[in-house]
């Protein structure tokens, strides 16, 4: 009597199932991850190298996330989409913060948002700014050295109104800083704030100079409050009139009198006003 061979049961060609797989279901088929989370993982680690570079670095870093998140609800893709996430969200971050960090390292240097297209540059012991470069300096040492600017368009208007900006004329148009002496401020406001002596200039000297239409506009000149008031001008063919009114951050001389209050007026012909405006604003400096 042979002995058969002993091997493993036959299963008469029946298909093996693996653990917790009911008969009847077809085999598992092997885990896999997806172009979907490759493409994650690719694009958060992008981000994150390039997280640096403003509005680039964020729009990447957006998709990045997006892509992570996508990824991690397939099957096998949760590594790779968690990386992408993770590494995207790092990018947004910093991108957000350099963002923040550029915008205010633009607006220290000076570099505003309204620049005139021809400027010129008026440099005092007091202040700097950029004013219009169609408008005559009538500057001499003695006014510089005061902190006193006078920049005066002239010019002639022909019969429809068209100025014709000769150089000699008439004065159509003029922006003008002038100090005050802290003993007549003393005088006019004691220990007033600037809000006070917008009040007492809105009670004396504006009312001589036309129509208020707006008195109060909080703005700043180099990080110091100031105020614009703009008003509609008793003077003809004046598009454009303001104040600003700002208090110095420290005192200054003029002519030897110690001065900390400063009235910027502007008389605008031509439609520019606001940009003239707007660009001394920007370009203040403080010495």
């Amino acid at each position: 009597m042979t002995d058969s061979p002993q091997g493993p049961p036959q299963t008469g060609g029946l298909p093996e199932y693996a653990p917790g797989q009911a008969p009847g279901q077809p085999p598992h088929p092997p885990t896999r991850r997806g172009g979907l989370a490759l493409a994650a993982l690719i694009v958060g680690i992008s981000a994150f190298v390039i997280g640096w570079i403003p509005i680039l670095g964020l729009l990447l870093g957006v998709a990045g996330i997006i892509l992570g998140i996508l990824a991690m609800r397939r099957p096998g893709g949760r590594s790779f989409g968690l990386a992408g996430l993770i590494g995207s969200s790092l990018a947004v971050l910093a991108n957000v913060l350099v963002t923040i960090v550029v915008v205010v390292a633009l607006v220290n240097s000076g570099i505003g948002t309204a620049v005139l297209t021809d400027a010129q540059p008026v440099i005092t012991p007091c202040y700097s700014f950029n004013g219009p470069g169609d408008y005559l300096s009538n500057q001499s040492a003695e006014k510089t050295d005061a902190c006193i600017t006078t920049l005066e368009l002239w010019g002639e208007r022909d019969a429809d109104g068209v100025i014709n900006k000769t150089g000699v004329g008439s004065i159509l148009g003029s922006v003008l800083v002038e100090p005050v002496a802290v003993a007549s401020t003393d005088d006019w406001v004691p220990g007033g704030s600037l809000d006070d002596m917008v009040e007492f200039l809105n009670q004396s000297y504006f009312p001589q100079a036309g129509e208020v239409t707006s008195l109060k506009e909080a703005v700043t000149l180099d990080g110091v409050d100031a105020n614009l008031t703009r008003m509609i001008s008793t003077a003809e063919n004046t598009r454009t009139k303001a104040f600003l009114t700002v208090f110095a951050p420290d005192i200054y001389q003029s002519a030897g009198e110690p001065v900390k209050f400063f009235l910027i007026s502007f008389v605008i012909p031509e439609d520019n006003g606001e940009e003239i405006i707007a660009a001394a604003i920007d370009s203040w400096r403080w010495k």
